[in-house]
């Protein structure tokens, strides 16, 4: 369980007795809640029964208190104490868990309470509501880290208007601007972003990154550009002479030439054609057209591959002795993205995500306990359809954490495997100590990039889906999770404004201050942007890319 009333030392009636164990009291603070997610929020506690717990006798049920100091526990979108000062007595707060209005919802979905560790609304009583859980949860074979394996599904607060207030979208870094999923002038973007993609296939990587700036100078842009505003665009940082001349074009005709003529050649349809097979980039999409193949089609007569069958076994990689055997690994997954190719490139709803989620953590629960997950890439970023899925994976324990997950990767993806919903293996890697001096960080948190094959409600058939599962130790959870939500500039601009503005290295693998090496260990994703002395960022405003 994730907390536990305990019981009063008056003398209550034998029916209180019951009620108190039974019942947990939800005291929903309305402040910052819309009042239709208030009736939301409030229907759940009203109408749903938990489901039976570990064979219990009875069954946990909900009730909405109006009267916090009797609250089991406190639901609230606020995250900052000062807001939470003026509703709550701080000495109050401090007793009880205050989560996220996304544990209610998780909850009801799991059909039993789920830790609350995951789900901290308040950061400054991070500490507090962990301990307080941790207490409730204490049994003799264990506290609950090691029962509960959690999953979370939502963004886990709302927008701050303020803190997006105090953002600059004329600043030089993606990562103090806001860059909302679709902006005032994402038609521009998407004709821009034409010839960005023209300038990646043919390798032209210096050209490439400044349209890859531009693009997310303008994404942050708050206005319609106009004719009438397009000379204060001189002011904004990566637009040149020529992106303005384009800007200036497409606002008369309504396209740009040069896009226009990019999508028009064939060459750059074959190489655009070739990258979306995991394995082939670039580089190697230029050495297959020079080979005079055109079309998938030939690249799987090439590849001698039968559509929608792949025969490929990876499991093996699985052995480290066998993933070092690169060249031989990437041939293997061109085969298989190409004969997979019809499942693998089609976008996965928000639900199917969830459920992938869902199912994964679950299975990870035979194998260890008290572990947990986030849902990152671009569904974080708030994408209705996403192209694969990025599952970061800790567990629970901050102290002991980091040995229960090593070596958890690979014995997950086995299990997986041998339940028949991992079919194949693209890479698999093991853990490396952050290193403040090394240039690449791949092989610094345990990864396995898998072929994921079910049959899902929304399906009639079972589908293949690309999953990567990143296992990180607890003190780096949060680093990774902010690494792998992304965008790709916005992921960009914080290694860059680690390194220029705070002598900082900055990856998914972890922080570490250049100068003595020193490691810091972020509790939240919010102390991840304090640590880099930056205003956090809503993940929903990080789409920095087209």
């Amino acid at each position: 369980m994730p907390f536990k009333r305990p019981l009063s030392s008056s003398d209550d009636s034998e029916s209180n007795d019951e009620r108190q164990d039974n019942t947990i009291l939800v005291y929903i603070l309305r402040a910052k809640i819309h009042p239709e997610t208030m009736s939301e929020l409030a229907s759940l506690v009203e109408n749903y029964q938990f489901e039976r717990v570990n064979n219990r006798p009875s069954e946990r049920n909900l009730e909405l208190t109006a009267d916090v100091e009797k609250a089991d526990i406190i639901v609230t979108a606020t995250n900052m104490r000062q807001r939470l000062e003026r509703h709550i007595d701080w000495r109050i707060a401090k007793t009880k868990p205050i989560v996220s209005p996304s544990w209610l919802r998780d909850s009801v979905k799991s059909g039993r309470p789920l830790p609350c560790g995951s789900y901290v609304a308040v950061h400054d009583l991070d500490d507090e509501t962990l301990r307080i859980c941790d207490i409730a949860q204490h049994t003799p074979s264990g506290s609950s880290s090691e029962k509960e394996t959690s999953w979370q599904t939502e963004l886990d607060e709302p927008v701050d208007a303020a803190e997006v207030e105090s953002l600059s979208y004329d600043a030089k870094y993606s990562c103090l601007r806001p860059s909302p999923l679709v902006c005032p002038n994402q038609n521009l973007v998407k004709e821009l972003d034409v010839i960005r993609r023209g300038r990646n296939v043919e390798g032209e990587e210096r050209s490439m990154l400044s349209y890859s700036r531009a693009i997310s100078v303008i994404k942050a842009f708050p206005h319609v550009i106009t004719e009438h505003n397009i000379q204060g665009l001189h002011e904004l940082p990566f637009l040149g002479e020529k992106i303005l001349s384009m800007i200036e074009e497409f606002l008369k005709a309504g396209r740009i030439t040069e896009a226009q003529t990019i999508l028009g050649d064939p060459r750059f349809q074959s190489l655009s054609a070739f990258i979306t097979i995991h394995g082939i980039g670039p580089h190697s999409a230029r050495r297959l057209y020079d080979l005079g193949l055109r079309t998938l089609e030939e690249l799987e007569r090439y590849y001698e591959v039968k559509p929608g069958v792949s025969d490929e076994e990876t499991m093996s990689l699985l052995d480290a002795e066998a993933s070092a055997n690169k060249e031989a690994a990437v041939e293997q997954s061109i085969k298989i993205g190409l004969a997979l190719r019809h499942d693998l490139n089609q976008t996965i709803p928000r639900e199917e995500v969830e459920a992938i989620n869902r199912t994964i953590m679950q299975e990870l629960g035979h194998i260890q306990k008290g572990c947990k997950s986030m849902i990152a890439g671009s569904y974080r970023r708030g994408k209705l359809q996403s192209n694969d899925v990025d599952i970061v994976i800790t567990h629970s324990d901050w102290n002991s954490g980091s040995q229960k997950v090593k070596g958890l990767c690979k014995k997950l993806v086995q299990r997986l495997h041998e339940q028949g919903l991992v079919t194949h293996v693209m890479h698999l890697s093991g853990f490396h100590e952050h290193d403040a001096l090394r240039m690449h960080h791949w092989d610094s948190l345990e990864k396995a990039l898998t072929v994921f094959v079910w049959r899902h409600d929304s399906q009639p058939r079972r589908v293949y889906r690309r999953v990567d599962l990143i296992f990180a130790a607890p003190e780096v959870f949060w680093t990774a999770v902010v690494g792998w939500t992304g965008s790709t500039m916005f992921e960009r601009d914080l290694r860059l404004w680690a390194k220029q503005q705070k002598g900082m290295k900055f990856d998914s693998s972890g922080i570490s201050r250049r100068r003595d090496s020193k490691l810091y260990h972020p509790r939240t994703e919010r102390d991840v942007f304090k640590v880099l002395g930056l205003v956090y960022i809503h993940p929903t405003l990080r789409n920095a890319d087209a």
